[in-house]
């Protein structure tokens, strides 16, 4: 679901930590994208400097933290975008629009994140506003693993700590963790718990689960748990990672195809707008 309105902020910049070696955190002053935000949703930001057109389009972040009148951001330097956001100071102003995008829905009892490099972020942010809504009502049981290529790429760990929820880490060359991908971790945790493998009943002739999968990441990372998710009958949602050049649904450029066409030409969707959260079994993979 959309959960806000867009608007264009110009907002300063609060704090600008190093997180590791390419990694920054980004903390803005924007109270009412604050006040309104959903975990999922994104927010479009020029990286150029005021008296700059270079470059031209704007850059899609995920949120990671809502707080008070503060909105934080985490992203890896990895391009001309990033490396001139990488150095901007404290009271620097920020040009974004925002907040953007389907946020994710809400969980049953029993969540499943699955994170890779700055997918992570965001479900971050689903936890912490789970954890903040649990104090007007039903407790979660809530589980992560997010996977990396290294010990270097491995994120937010204290921060699922402070929100009561350990990780289980996979690593591409084994540095920390688990040597492997993060679907072995997902895919173990299905198959130890069950989940969707109730015998039907006289009454009801389908499986039923208690659980949904949250998952953000690379394109093969969501592929791959999209299918894991299908073969175990879990409901998974996934947070897609693309280039949106206008961030709005004008320019096409960010588009997915779906599994079911409601016609001859809807047979896309665009992650800007329809997205970036989406049915896993809605697109075609």
């Amino acid at each position: 679901m959309i959960s806000s309105v867009a608007a264009r902020y110009r907002c300063p910049i609060v704090s600008h930590e190093v997180e590791s070696s390419c990694y920054r955190r980004l903390t803005l002053h924007a109270p009412e994208v604050a006040r309104v935000v959903r975990a999922g949703q994104f927010i479009h930001l020029l990286p150029r400097g005021e008296n700059s057109s270079d470059p031209l389009l704007r850059r899609a972040f995920s949120i990671m933290q809502a707080k008070k009148n503060e909105i934080t951001i985490l992203y890896r330097i990895e391009g001309r975008g990033t490396s001139l956001l990488s150095q901007k100071a404290v009271a620097d102003v920020v040009d974004f629009i925002g907040p953007l995008g389907r946020c994710f829905a809400p969980s049953p009892h029993r969540m499943i994140l699955v994170g890779g490099g700055v997918g992570v972020p965001p479900l971050l942010m689903l936890t912490r506003q789970t954890r903040e809504e649990e104090l007007a009502g039903p407790k979660h049981e809530i589980t992560a693993f997010v996977g990396a290529r290294s010990r270097d790429d491995v994120l937010c760990v204290r921060d699922f700590a402070k929100c009561g929820v350990e990780m289980q880490i996979a690593t591409d060359d084994g540095s920390v963790g688990t040597h492997g991908y993060v679907t072995q971790l997902l895919e173990a945790h299905l198959l130890k718990i069950k989940v969707g493998m109730r015998k039907p009943t006289q009454e009801s002739d389908t499986e039923t689960t208690d659980a949904l999968v949250y998952s953000c990441g690379p394109l093969p990372m969501l592929k791959a748990v999209a299918k894991i998710c299908a073969h175990y009958e879990v409901p998974c949602q996934v947070s897609l990672e693309e280039n949106m050049p206008c961030g709005v649904g004008v320019c096409n450029g960010c588009v997915v195809p779906v599994a079911t066409p409601s016609n001859e030409y809807a047979t896309y969707s665009r992650i800007c707008v329809d997205g970036p959260v989406m049915w896993a079994h809605d697109l075609k993979w």
